[in-house]
């Protein structure tokens, strides 16, 4: 089973580096890429990113934004305010920003920066999260908005994991979880940000925007903090099927030759989100079994 995972891994990876190449050679055009009607509630797809990926990859998974079958209010981008500007965009943004692509300038709060900026500006609406160095599928934006229309009162998304407990009801150390669930709705479930997570900022505990306790408790783990804002607010949180995969990774060879370039990496393998998911638990008072509900 577990070469079987490699090879998937592999071969989707080996995908990606063609997508890379296609759109480099052909710079296909997203037409139409947002909505132009009037609607209840806007959907916003927000993002970030930093460093080489501005330059590189980032074009290709704004380009799979921008080809969505249900297509999103906004495609936002949000940028270090300290380090970007309109004229040190690289063309390749540039080029997509004609297409439907926004680009916003924010204060950097590292991987928090694709929710919390959104969040603030966009309070009453729908919020995708997305992550930079993937390929979404062109139902990935729809496959979301479609569950939350048959249930409003929940948190969706494409992956997640099972937080498991030892025989004294203490949680188990995050890298002993299930894995990448199957679609399910029974909980805990973790809801981690790479697939797409479909956000409502009324299910979630009003200490989300505090900048000063996420980037003291969990500084490095923004999957834990978000969370736990779901636990706090009593929120399910649920996995919607992936057909086929709902995401292709753009980045995972680089990654595999730089180790320091992943920070999912370093918090699973060094044990950073455990401390992180202590703090938090701490913070608040909470028990390890408080996250059943």
């Amino acid at each position: 089973m577990a070469l079987l995972k490699k090879i998937q891994i592999l071969s989707r990876s080996v995908l990606g580096e063609f997508i890379k190449v296609y759109y480099k050679l052909f710079k296909p055009v997203a037409v139409n890429a947002i909505n132009n009607e009037p609607r209840q509630r806007k959907v916003i797809v927000s993002l970030t990113s930093y460093g080489r990926r501005v330059s590189g990859n980032l074009a290709v998974t704004i380009w799979s934004l921008l080809r969505q079958t249900y297509k999103p209010d906004a495609v936002i981008l949000w940028l270090d305010k300290e380090k970007w500007n309109d004229a040190l965009l690289p063309n390749c943004i540039k080029r997509l920003q004609k297409q439907g692509l926004t680009v916003k300038y924010c204060k950097d709060v590292r991987s928090y920066t694709k929710l919390i900026p959104a969040l603030e500006m966009f309070p009453d609406e729908l919020i995708i999260t997305v992550d930079d160095d993937l390929f979404y599928k062109s139902t990935t934006v729809q496959r979301l908005v479609e569950a939350y229309e048959k249930n409003p009162n929940r948190i969706y998304a494409h992956r997640a994991h099972r937080p498991l407990f030892d025989k004294d009801n203490k949680l188990k150390p995050y890298n002993d979880w299930v894995l990448e669930l199957a679609p399910t709705e029974k909980q805990p479930i973790f809801l981690t940000g790479c697939g797409g997570v479909l956000y409502d900022k009324k299910l979630l505990h009003d200490d989300i925007l505090r900048e000063d306790l996420y980037m003291k408790l969990a500084p490095n783990a923004d999957d834990v903090w978000f969370y736990f804002m779901t636990v706090l607010k009593k929120t399910d949180t649920v996995v919607i099927p992936r057909k086929n995969c709902t995401y292709i990774p753009l980045d995972n060879f680089y990654q595999l030759f730089h180790k320091d370039a992943r920070l999912a990496a370093s918090n699973c393998k060094e044990s950073r989100n455990d401390v992180q998911i202590r703090n938090v638990l701490q913070y608040y008072g909470l028990k390890d079994t408080d996250i059943i509900f």
